[in-house]
């Protein structure tokens, strides 16, 4: 749990800077939680422990989440088709993994 704590914390706290108030507090932390509860088993299918596959998911995912949060308006988010959505987060998952330099 604090693995998981500590990622949305230094999620919020990186990324909130320079940003409108557009994304809800809530709404980030939910939208993390789900990301990295999902993406955690496929790290831990390669071998990985339980508390860093949550840690290293929680980077990813708010890596993806910092890039959703940079190109695209809440609004306009809410409004794009799932196919659309999941493309974008295939496509900035892959930069994320290219460029970990770029983690959150």
């Amino acid at each position: 749990m604090k693995p998981l704590l500590t990622g949305l914390a230094l999620l919020l706290a990186t990324s909130a800077y320079g940003l409108p108030v557009e994304y809800k507090t809530l709404h980030l932390v939910s939208w993390a939680y789900q990301c990295s509860l999902r993406l955690a088993p496929t790290y831990q299918m390669q071998g990985m422990t339980s508390n860093l596959a949550m840690q290293s998911a929680i980077q990813l995912c708010s890596c993806v989440i910092d890039h959703y949060r940079e190109n695209h308006r809440y609004v306009d988010l809410q409004l794009m088709p799932l196919p659309q959505r999941e493309a974008f987060g295939e496509m900035y998952s892959q930069e994320c993994i290219d460029y970990p330099e770029r983690e959150t």
